[in-house]
């Protein structure tokens, strides 16, 4: 884990266990780069590509940190979206909280990285230092309160372990006779995005699992919203607005998977 040396020190925002109205929980991390100083009435940091060169992965990086979060609800004041600044403007691993203000739910943080250092590595590399990044700024800004730096911890922990496999819970429907779960993977290195169905007979202990591909993970949202089962046919019901009927359009609803076709675990 790298240790960011504070070129400035940065007023970090209260975290609350308990949230407040004003409270969000986390919804997506990007990444930026600069050789500017990121602030106000200054130049915008750009997109990654001309001073850092991504990776295939960069960008799912960020999503699976910041999903993953989201389903532990781990809550940054008011700002539930982190935009991470690489830039060449700061010494190396120099971070700093940034007192840019364009839109009150965004916070950027500006990490100095060394270009030449960076775009000599592989892309397995990349990535991994990209992660390493990521959680060092989130546990910065976490000092405050031990319980979300135990959260950050938690993902930590599963991205050691399962990296790109890594599952988000979405939904679950329980009775006294099954439980059905529904994930979502991230663009996982064994496949596309996708969302996961693991269905739970109670009544024998047994569990049968299907995949269903999706274009993009928050397309998940639209796509189900009430869970239905009619006997052998298992029935994912799609969401009623007309957001989300634009959304549903690349996919035919609702979605119906039969149980006995699902893979047994």
């Amino acid at each position: 884990m790298l240790i960011p040396n504070l070129h400035k020190a940065p007023t970090l925002t209260a975290i609350n266990p308990d949230l407040t109205m004003a409270d969000r929980i986390i919804k997506d991390i990007r990444y930026y780069e600069s050789n500017v100083a990121n602030i106000d009435g200054n130049s915008m940091p750009h997109n990654l590509g001309q001073l850092f060169k991504p990776t295939s992965d960069t960008n799912y990086i960020g999503q699976r940190i910041a999903r993953k979060l989201n389903e532990l609800r781990f809550c940054y004041g008011e700002f539930d979206h982190i935009y991470i600044n690489l830039t060449t403007f700061l010494p190396e691993n120099d971070l700093v909280i940034s007192n840019r203000n364009i839109d009150k739910r965004i916070k950027y943080i500006d990490f100095g990285l060394s270009m030449t250092n960076y775009n000599s590595l592989s892309d397995a590399d990349k990535n991994q230092l990209l992660k390493s990044i990521t959680l060092t700024i989130l546990k910065h800004i976490c000092l405050a309160d031990n319980l979300n730096i135990k959260l950050v911890d938690e993902v930590e922990l599963l991205l050691a372990k399962l990296d790109t496999e890594i599952q988000i819970s979405y939904k679950t429907k329980e009775t006294s006779n099954y439980k059905i779960d529904i994930s979502y993977q991230i663009n996982p290195s064994s496949s596309s995005t996708r969302a996961i169905v693991k269905y739970l007979d109670k009544k024998d202990n047994s569990t049968r699992q299907g995949f269903i591909p999706i274009q993009f993970y928050d397309d998940i949202y639209s796509l189900v919203d009430t869970i239905t089962l009619k006997g052998n046919d298992l029935i994912l019901n799609p969401k009623k607005s007309f957001r989300a009927d634009i959304h549903n359009e690349r996919y035919k609803t609702p979605i119906a998977l039969k149980l006995s076709e699902l893979d047994r675990l």
